[in-house]
Order: structure tokens, then C-alpha cells, then sequence
């Protein structure tokens, strides 16, 4: 349900780069080291195989994984671990910490997860750890025991650090018990950077939208929660690029759910980009780097009748540190610094891009800095271009003069660009392509998305170069 709410030339000839200042805005730089996760970031899934050395036993009574070596999680940290077939969830057990937990070397192992059987969830094969408390879970385990191969665990720690376990135990049948290997098999795609992962924040580079179907301009989105057993909910800002205003939406997404809705539906007649943020019920942002989405732009072609389609990935950005974004006077704060959420992109690459010339392609360049209030406040800042440039073919250092554009957005056309002393289509002659860098002067985030018509339809996000050191979002808590 939604509700309103609210390349030198890579052939020959071109490496070029975008400078912009921003007038108004300005952030304080920070860097700090972010802290890992001995099994990867909390917060995210680590996957493990059932491979035992021998037949299992076909009367099972419980499936129980003993506490690796190292634990050091605070009050309140939760582990969860899901027994799997496939992608569906059959079981879960949970491991609660009442008190913080720490053992650099656990000797004595004690429980962490258990799965017994139905009915059985007060048996107990064993004592967990001081101060927690095991919720075990109840399943059919026969089924598992004979096709263990079919079957993984999905670990998931929501605080502090924790070795990753090494081997469960099965118990009953002829023998009181038997090991099975737990081996790695996966990690969650959100410890590692690129718009081909999940995130608990997403940025949709582009949309448009027309009020009348005359133009066929429109977007579709696609938002999915890709977590197998938890619900999600969302709160989606359509930043206007014309007037940097917002809007809200706010979605809820059952486990595995995705949905998808058309924006000349929803915000006709403009163009923009969108920031989705995964909250609590409060409206506080939280760490749940399970979404995942893309938008499915139409729109005219700069050189072409009629209309062309891209596909763009949802750039998606990890919360690394658990919990939720604090309520501080009904704003919470969104800090981009690797330590509380990834960096954002400070230059990005446009690859590929064609020679302009004959009007046989049509590039455009949509660029814009992630307003920092997502309360509706309207931003005065403006970008100022100061340099459009490269080299030519002769290696000769060529330069532009300025140009204004509004901070929250902009679309810039290729074949316009003032580029002195040679123009543009003898930097990129016709049967050659080119690579153009974009980067702002004060290194605060800069994203976006290019765009070709003609000869080659195509469309792409600007690949990240480098990163900002540290960058604010604030958003309204309801």
C-alpha cells in the first residue's frame, strides 16, 4: 500500500572533468576508521552450508550450533539464526543478551542457536551462555537430516562482534550425537560498495514524469525487501529538481515483497530523484540492509522521435552501525561517513559516451548533490560551474567558461558544452567514444545518471571515483 504523505578519449582524445562549488551548503569533514565485524558487518547475513562427513540420522531430536571463540556483543544484542530451504524460512531461533557479553576465548562452549522438534521447544540439550537467553525453534528436523544439502542457516548478529560458528551438532538416532561442518557459503551484498548490492537507504538517480501521455515520459519503480522473514518499512522522498521541494510516501513491505508503482501517478509532470529510507514504526531511520530497487525511465529522445527506455539500479548505501537514528527534537540525522552509513560518491565517472557530432547521438548528463533537509525546506543553494575541460587530441589543455545551475539538480546536454578552443565534436569526432569525470570542488557528495539517444539508446548511473569524507542528511521523524 502507498499512502501521500507528505575518457583523454579511451580511442584517442579526452579525459574531461566537472568542478562545481557549492555557495551555500557547507559540512564539517570528519574521517574515522569504521569498525568490522569479526563475521562481517553486524547487522548484515552471513550463509552457512550443512556439510556433514557422514549420513545423519534419520530420528533426529535437535540441531544445536555451539558459541565460537570470540563474543564481544553488548546489553541487548540480539543473535537470530534461520533455518533455510532455499529462500524460504522454516524455522528461527534467537539468542538474547540481558547483559553485555564478552569472551576473547571461549572454552567452554555453550549453546547459540538450537532447532528441535515440534512441540520440544523447552527441551534442552545443553546450557547457553551466561547472562542470554536461547529461544529455540521447532521443525521438522527428520526432513533435514535427510537432505541436509538442501538446507543452510542464515546468521545474523545485530550488535557487536562475534567469530563465526564452525560446527553444529545433531543429536539422537543410534548415536547421542554427530558433527556437522557449517561452512561459509555466502556473505550479505551490502558489506561491499556499488549500486548492485542492498542498503538500508537507496538513491534513485533520475525520474520524470508528464502529465499527458503526448510526450510519453514516465517512470517506473521497484522497491523489494529481500530479507526472507522481516517486514520493512520505507519512507520514499521525491526531491522536485526543479524547485528542490519533497514529498513523501511512506510503504510497508512484507518479507520478500516488492513493490512497484508509476510516478506520472504519483508525482506527474516532474523531475527529480527519490531517496528511500528504511525506518522503525516511529519513523527512525534504522539499519536494514535488505532493499534493494530500480527505475524503469521512458522518456524523448534528444535527437530522435519518439521515445527510449533505461533501466537504473538503485544506488544503495549500508548502515553500518545497528539500531535506529535518534529523535532529536523530531529530526533525525543520517551521517554518511563509514562509521554510521557508507560515504557518498564525491567524483563520478560517465563511461562510454559518444561523439555528439551530425546529431547522431544525443547525451545528457542529470547531476545533483542529495539535498541535506528532507523536511520540505526549500534549498537557495546554487552550483557553480566553474570548469568544463580535458585534453584534446593534441594534448593540448582546453577550458570553458562558467555556467549556474540549481544545487539539487540538474540536466546538462553534452553538445552544449562551452568548451574552448575545441569544440566538443572535434573532441569526440564521430565513430569515437569518450569518458568524462565529474567531481565538485569542495569534495561534498555529487551523483547522477547519463543518458544517450540515437545511434546507441542507452542509460547508466555515474560510476563513484572517490568519496566524501562526511556528509549529513536529516530527515523528519513521523
Amino acid at each position: 500500500m502507498i499512502q501521500n504523505t507528505l575518457q583523454r578519449n579511451c580511442s584517442r582524445n579526452l579525459i574531461s572533468s566537472f568542478c562545481f562549488v557549492i555557495v551555500v551548503l557547507s559540512i564539517a569533514a570528519l574521517s574515522r576508521t569504521p569498525i568490522m565485524a569479526a563475521t562481517g558487518t553486524f547487522g548484515d547475513a552471513l550463509y552457512f552450508s550443512l556439510t556433514p562427513s557422514a549420513n545423519l540420522p534419520t530420528t533426529p531430536s535437535s540441531l544445536i550450533i555451539n558459541s565460537p571463540t570470540y563474543i564481544d556483543v553488548p546489553a541487548g544484542a540480539k543473535l537470530s539464526v534461520y533455518l533455510m530451504r532455499g529462500d524460504n524460512v522454516i524455522s528461527t531461533s534467537t539468542l538474547t543478551f540481558q547483559n553485555a557479553y564478552f569472551n576473547p576465548q571461549v572454552f567452554i562452549p555453550g549453546q547459540v542457536a538450537s532447532f528441535v522438534l515440534p512441540g520440544a521447544s523447552g527441551a534442552s540439550s545443553g546450557p547457553t551462555l551466561q547472562g542470554a537467553t536461547l529461544a529455540a525453534g521447532e521443525t521438522d528436523l527428520a526432513k533435514v537430516t535427510m537432505e541436509p544439502n538442501a538446507y543452510r542457516l542464515m546468521w545474523i548478529l545485530s550488535a557487536g562482534l562475534m567469530n563465526a560458528p564452525s560446527r553444529a551438532v545433531v543429536t539422537g538416532g543410534a548415536t547421542s550425537f554427530m558433527f556437522v561442518d557449517l561452512k561459509l557459503s555466502a556473505v550479505s551484498a551490502a558489506v561491499r560498495a556499488g549500486d548492485q548490492k542492498p542498503g538500508s537507504v537507496l538513491f534513485f538517480n533520475r525520474y520524470t514524469s508528464s502529465a499527458s501521455n503526448s510526450t510519453r515520459e514516465d517512470t517506473i519503480f521497484n522497491v523489494t525487501n529481500t530479507n526472507p522473514a522481516t517486514p520493512a518499512y520505507l519512507r520514499l522522498f521525491l526531491v522536485n529538481g526543479a524547485s528542490c521541494q519533497t514529498t513523501e510516501l511512506q510503504l510497508c513491505l512484507l518479507a520478500q515483497q516488492t513493490v512497484r508503482f508509476q510516478m506520472s501517478d504519483i508525482d506527474p509532470g516532474v523531475k527529480g530523484y527519490v531517496i528511500a529510507v528504511a525506518t522503525n514504526v516511529l519513523g527512525e531511520p534504522i539499519q536494514f540492509n535488505w532493499l534493494t530497487g530500480n527505475a524503469i525511465i521512458k522518456q524523448p529522445g534528444g535527437n530522435i522521435n519518439g521515445s527510449y527506455g533505461s533501466n537504473l539500479s538503485a544506488v544503495a548505501v549500508a548502515k553500518r552501525k545497528d539500531g535506529n537514528v535518534p529523535n532529536a527534537n523530531g529530526l533525525a540525522e543520517m551521517v554518511f561517513d563509514d562509521v554510521n552509513y557508507d560515504r557518498l560518491p564525491a567524483q563520478i565517472a560517465f563511461d562510454g559516451v559518444p561523439s555528439q557530432s551530425a546529431s547522431s547521438n544525443a547525451t545528457l548528463l542529470s547531476l545533483y548533490r542529495p539535498v541535506t533537509d528532507l523536511t520540505g525546506a526549500v534549498s537557495n543553494a546554487t552550483v557553480q560551474v566553474t570548469g568544463w575541460g580535458g585534453v584534446d587530441n593534441q594534448g593540448k589543455i582546453i577550458s570553458s567558461t562558467g555556467n549556474t545551475a540549481s544545487a539539487c539538480y540538474s540536466e546538462l546536454a553534452m553538445g552544449t558544452f562551452r568548451l574552448q578552443p575545441t569544440p566538443i565534436n572535434q573532441l569526440i569526432p564521430s565513430g569515437t567514444t569518450a569518458w568524462f569525470a565529474a567531481s565538485s570542488t569542495d569534495l561534498l557528495p555529487l551523483m547522477g545518471a547519463q543518458f544517450n539517444s540515437g545511434e546507441y539508446n542507452s542509460g547508466s548511473n555515474g560510476r563513484p571515483l572517490s568519496f566524501t569524507t562526511e556528509y549529513k542528511i536529516r530527515i523528519p521523524v513521523a
